[in-house]
């Protein structure tokens, strides 16, 4: 759905300017993310691979209700996951992948520079206590 101005100012202060997942402060780019996945349409375009169409696998899901604000690295990388495949997808990051692909990371682990928690991953709206059906657990 196109956001109004006046909607999108709304969608923003959802958590007070946060974003809806990892509570960064919203600057002025930020994104509207489907909590739930319209899933777009992919088609391949010669010269250019595999793009979206803008057409929606689940258009019924396009709503407003649907939305939370997000900063933009959270809704790349969270792409069209679940929030409970997402939230596996960052505990994998944290318990296999960090530490075995990135040797800087590594390093400093050995140094004591980071530490990694075994802590479940929590979004910061649920944090918040968010009450809408769509953002719990």
């Amino acid at each position: 759905m196109q956001l109004n101005k006046k909607q999108r100012a709304e969608l923003k202060m959802k958590y007070d300017g946060h974003c809806a997942y990892c509570g960064c402060e919203l600057g002025d780019k930020w994104h509207a993310d489907h909590i739930e996945a319209v899933d777009r349409v992919l088609a391949w375009c010669p010269k250019r691979g595999v793009k979206s169409t803008g057409e929606m696998h689940k258009p019924h899901l396009d709503t407003i209700e649907n939305l939370n604000p997000s900063c933009v690295p959270c809704n790349i990388n969270k792409h069209s996951m679940s929030l409970e495949s997402w939230r596996k997808s960052i505990e994998h990051y944290r318990d296999v992948q960090l530490l075995r692909d990135s040797t800087h990371a590594r390093h400093l682990h050995r140094f004591g520079l980071i530490e990694i928690k075994p802590d479940p991953v929590v979004f910061f709206f649920e944090k918040r206590g968010a009450s809408d059906q769509h953002l719990t657990r």
